[in-house]
């Protein structure tokens, strides 16, 4: 794999298991778009309150040639496994969409003439 994958832990200690897995999701990724250039991914704990725990963030920023992806940074969640989860997904879709839009696959809705039923 040729995209650079750079993983941030802000807050918290580096979780080398977390970080192996961030980077194996990252490297799936690549299989949608072959021209993503880099993949930063920022893992964020806040909070820290004794009976509620953290809170984690999991930030993944995309870049292609000729656009930019961030997703996950509104999907905080107590269980980091969660987190990340949910970032990959909303990551995953946002790529597919722009690999759609740039195929022109994504279908057009005629404009309502006059009398069209609503």
């Amino acid at each position: 794999m040729k995209l650079p994958v750079q993983v941030v832990f802000r807050d918290m200690a580096p979780l080398p298991s977390l970080e192996g897995e961030l980077r194996e999701r990252a490297a799936r990724l690549d299989r949608f778009a072959p021209d993503l250039t880099s993949c930063q991914i920022v893992v964020e704990a806040s909070g820290g309150r004794h009976r509620q725990g953290h809170r984690y963030t999991v930030r993944i920023d995309l870049r292609l040639i000729g656009a930019e992806i961030v997703a996950g940074e509104h999907q905080a969640d107590e269980d980091i496994g969660r987190a990340v989860h949910g970032a990959f997904d909303a990551a995953t879709r946002q790529l597919e969409d722009l690999v759609r839009r740039r195929r022109g696959q994504v279908k057009l809705h005629a404009p309502r003439g006059e009398g069209a039923p609503p």
